[in-house]
């Protein structure tokens, strides 16, 4: 069975998650080199943390990486925290729960996900661009987490392998950093940052204000436009030069 990269482990910040990524490099943590089968995804749980590389354009002939990360839960729309992205489990479907009902017993929305009971997951996504013998590679950190089980969890802090990790600057690059430096060059209007979840923590995701947005109409749009009327004291003007001229 393919095991995650760590379990009972919470990433607070981007550095933390280098540090797990470069022990991944030094082998020192697996890396998860395919996708989640059935059983494996029903052992996902909070704590649980996977790095997995992307499929890059020569994985017919290397066979490495994966296309796609699947995990077979429901979620809902993402949220932006500073690097991560998050993303909240979406309650289970009435047929779902009908189906459950059956075989466990009385159940509620709030404690069924997949067959047994807990609290609703979070997950938490994290991307860089890493230089590897093998040339340039994306790779992804996935973390997932309950907001009751957080004080529970473990930091890098408590693992000497990772705590004392020497980390080469500049190594890892965030991929959502790089995507937004792209588009810096010409005026990009969204949203400064997101508010906070619902029914959360306010020292985990901190509440933000937005930007106002400014939309601007398309060119070919305003060319067609007709020019507005002139004063009529102005086209009575306009009209005895006219008048003269002839």
């Amino acid at each position: 069975m393919q095991r995650p990269t760590c379990t009972m482990l919470r990433v607070r910040t981007p550095s933390d998650a280098h540090a797990i990524f470069h022990a991944v490099s030094l082998n020192l943590l697996p890396i998860v080199a395919r996708r989640l089968d059935t059983e494996e995804r029903r052992a996902i749980s909070s704590g649980c943390v996977f790095v997995w590389e992307e499929r890059g354009s020569s994985a017919e002939s290397t066979g490495l990486g994966i296309e796609r990360w699947t995990d077979s839960i429901r979620w809902g729309p993402s949220r932006v925290k500073d690097e991560f992205l998050f993303y909240h489990e979406k309650e289970p479907d009435a047929a779902d729960l009908e189906l459950a009902s059956e075989s466990n017993g009385p159940i509620t929305p709030h404690h069924y996900s997949r067959g047994f009971y807990r609290e609703n997951l979070i997950k938490q996504t994290y991307s860089v661009f890493v230089e590897t013998p093998r040339g340039r590679r994306k790779w992804h950190l996935i973390a997932y987490f309950t907001q009751e089980s957080l004080e529970f969890l473990h930091t890098i802090d408590d693992i000497p392998g990772l705590s004392s990790l020497h980390v080469p600057p500049g190594k890892y690059k965030s991929a959502r950093s790089a995507k937004n430096g792209k588009s810096s060059a010409s005026p990009v209007y969204e949203p400064l940052a997101i508010n906070s979840f619902p029914d959360e923590s306010h020292t985990l995701y901190p509440s933000r204000h937005r930007r106002r947005v400014e939309i601007l109409a398309p060119l070919a749009y305003l060319q067609n436009i007709p020019p507005p009327r002139r004063h009529p004291l102005d086209e009575e003007a306009l009209m005895s030069f006219t008048g003269l001229h002839v």
